[in-house]
């Protein structure tokens, strides 16, 4: 993994490079080379960010439950609403057990 002031150094380098593209397609050719430039770093801007933030549009899916029964919670939040669950489960049956019984 990268080191946040390396990327943050190229970042700087990237945005200060295309400054200076900018301002180097003014003084040489005017405001259609601007343009071209800066549609071209528009254009790279929104395919890193696509990149990188590609597994951002996607749902995440839990590839392995988290025990080995096939109903595991993959949450602790969702293991205590199914333990919960189960506890008025068994007490309702208790219930109806004393009841017919």
């Amino acid at each position: 993994m990268k080191d946040a002031r390396d990327l943050q150094f190229w970042g700087t380098v990237a945005v200060v490079g295309a400054a200076l593209a900018v301002v180097a397609a003014y003084l040489a050719d005017g405001a259609p080379l601007v343009w071209a430039v800066a549609s071209v770093e528009a254009l790279l801007v929104m395919v890193h960010v696509g990149r990188r933030f590609r597994h951002a549009g996607h749902a995440a899916q839990v590839t392995a439950p988290t025990d080995e029964r096939p109903d595991a919670a993959h949450c602790e939040r969702c293991r205590r609403v199914r333990e919960q669950g189960a506890e008025a489960v068994a007490r309702r049956e208790r219930r109806q057990a004393r009841q017919t019984g």
